[in-house]
């Protein structure tokens, strides 16, 4: 990490020769060993939820699937930033510009170039607010936007509004999308151009895409099966001079739910499988005993790069009552005191897990400030601060305002996901005990992402829930106390308020915390804004964290390839793959 920040303080040029060679050192695998070919089988919890890259929520997500990464990579081994897309990066003196040389080998699956018009038009729809999607935040340094250059038919630069040590990290996330397709529509009709385009219904064969897969067929509620991408391997190589991916084929089956995922794993007709709990590793490891499944199991190995988290809604219009009491910080911070972490760990973590207080993940443990753990368990403290608002228990046992209304409230959460229900009944069950009513309701994942983040501005004033559980993944290792899109208001990842406007004082400190985090250099003096940063969290609770899972990864055994021991480690696992970078995986069918 150190070198990646030293980067970033002076000019710099790397050249890489095309194509781009992964490293031996990402695989336990000899090159000499591998096999081509063969599918790797996994599973999709409901359908995705649509093949459009700038309108895509869900994770994982087709389009991440489809797209071949970006500019630059991090080398899970260094920590360093180097070249991917680009054959060469050169950075200004001040640490602001950024100029790449694209590898000529680039294609889209349909043969034409990927060139710098590709990047930039893709930049360019990123960046209209008007498209809403999830990188727009990561354009803009607060209200001053990066900019873009064509300098020639393959070079390019980026050019950022200040010097910051998460540029290399946000250059990272930037993928290009094919101009003759997305641009095309943009310069026609703009964003509703945009966003009309690629949704599930359109043929698979039509789309364009860079990555190593693309989708061939699709069978709503059943399968997703892609195939190789023909061009990809053209630049990218193994240590041997290979072409990648060595798996050919991507198999997707749609299941409702993780009890149903779990099932298909046990019956062998999956892959790879992250249990979630005790209760899910003893089955595999049973399983694995008894002599019913060939697999490989790594259990407890840290913290997950994600987190689980209840967030109260504060853009309800339509219920000034409940968004009354949403925004009373004191309301929350009775909440935080009916959240029995303890429990949910042991419960419904079969007791691997961790508690979380911020939106630093457990996995970073060296960045959690202290004294976060303010508002933990402890109902008689929370009665005493509903009391202080003027709640009181009516003859039903529910507490009610000054006004007569009840405390009650519903609790929504996606229902795919079993964990999610469990926490969520959880903080029901504890809320009871001491006279509120939550409800709680689960749906499906799109439409609870559609629930809780509705497109227009005019929506989002009124948005249409109480109150939610939903998770946070990934992330980068450099400045691990969040992402912009998380800590300003409206921001694409802002759970509580999605109003442009900020609702109380610390929302605005954090974020500009935040900017400040970002343009300091110093990791000491880094964290100790991230601290400030956590203490504001800490006591306001716009989220209330609950819990990290700690790491297991299973796969069945004619998979091959995973990282060495040094690298297996939650840091730089997949969330589609596990501990593995799938490229240089493949299938052992004997």
């Amino acid at each position: 990490m150190k070198k990646t920040i030293i980067l970033m303080a002076a000019l710099m040029s790397t050249s890489l020769a095309a194509p781009y060679v992964f490293p031996a050192n990402q695989t336990v695998s000899k090159t000499g060993d591998v096999k081509m070919g063969g599918t790797l089988r996994l599973v999709q919890l409901k359908d995705f939820d649509t093949y459009n890259p700038f309108t895509s929520e869900g994770r994982p997500s087709l389009p991440e699937l489809q797209d071949a990464g970006g500019l630059i990579t991090v080398d899970p081994n260094s920590g360093d930033y180097e070249p991917y897309m680009a054959d060469k990066m050169t950075i200004s003196k001040d640490g602001k510009t950024f100029t790449f040389t694209l590898r000529p080998e680039l294609k889209w699956s349909d043969g034409q170039a990927i060139t710098a018009d590709d990047y930039l038009s893709t930049f360019a729809i990123y960046a209209d607010e008007k498209v809403g999607a999830s990188l727009y935040s990561y354009l803009y340094e607060g209200d001053k936007k990066v900019t873009w250059k064509k300098l020639g038919n393959l070079s390019l630069s980026i050019t950022f509004p200040a010097k910051t040590v998460q540029n290399l990290e946000t250059i990272s996330y930037l993928t290009p999308q094919p101009d003759h397709v997305f641009g095309a529509a943009y310069r026609a009709k703009g964003a509703d151009g945009v966003k009309a385009l690629w949704d599930l219904k359109m043929d698979p064969k039509d789309l364009v895409v860079s990555g190593p897969w693309k989708v061939d067929k699709y069978v709503l509620g059943e399968r997703v099966t892609l195939s190789k991408n023909k061009y990809f391997g053209d630049w990218n190589k193994d240590s041997a001079g290979r072409a990648l991916p060595y798996i050919s084929n991507l198999q997707y089956n749609i299941v409702p739910d993780i009890n149903a995922s779990l099932a298909q794993f046990l019956a062998g007709n999956t892959d790879l499988f992250q249990p979630t709990n005790r209760d899910q590793l003893s089955q595999i490891a049973d399983a694995k005993k008894a002599g019913k499944l060939n697999v490989e199991i790594a259990a407890n190995i840290g913290p997950v790069a994600s987190v689980d988290m209840l967030y109260f809604n504060w853009n309800k219009s339509s219920d000034p009552v409940k968004q009354g009491w949403f925004r009373d910080k004191r309301f929350r911070q009775a909440m935080s005191m009916l959240v029995n972490k303890d429990a949910m760990i042991d419960q419904v973590l079969g007791g691997f897990g961790f508690a979380a207080w911020t939106s630093v993940y457990p996995l970073y443990s060296d960045w959690i400030a202290p004294n976060v753990d303010k508002y933990k368990f402890n109902p008689a403290g929370a009665t005493k601060l509903l009391t202080a608002m003027g709640f009181k228990k009516g003859s039903d046992g529910i507490l009610q305002d000054s006004k007569g209304h009840k405390l009650s409230f519903t609790l929504i959460t996606n229902s795919e996901n079993n964990r999610r229900q469990q926490l969520a009944r959880l903080f029901a069950d504890e809320a009871k005990k001491v006279g509120v009513d939550v409800k709680t309701n689960f749906i499906p994942f799109n439409q609870l992402l559609d629930t809780i983040g509705p497109e227009d501005d005019k929506a989002k004033l009124d948005r249409k829930f109480d109150s939610a559980i939903s998770g946070i993944g990934g992330g980068g290792f450099i400045n691990p106390v969040g992402v912009a899109s998380m800590l300003q208001c409206g921001g694409d990842l802002n759970n509580y308020n999605s109003s442009k406007k900020c609702i109380a004082p610390w929302e605005s400190q954090m974020y500009n915390l935040y900017l400040q985090s970002r343009k300091e250099f110093d990791i000491t003096k880094r964290k100790a804004i991230a601290n400030k940063i956590q203490a504001l969290q800490a006591e306001n609770l716009g989220n209330l964290y609950l819990v990290s899972q700690s790491s297991h990864y299973a796969w069945d055994s004619r998979v091959k390839g995973e990282y060495p021991k040094k690298i297996a480690t939650p840091l730089w696992a997949s969330s589609y793959f596990g501990l593995r970078n799938v490229l240089l995986s493949w299938i052992d069918e004997k």
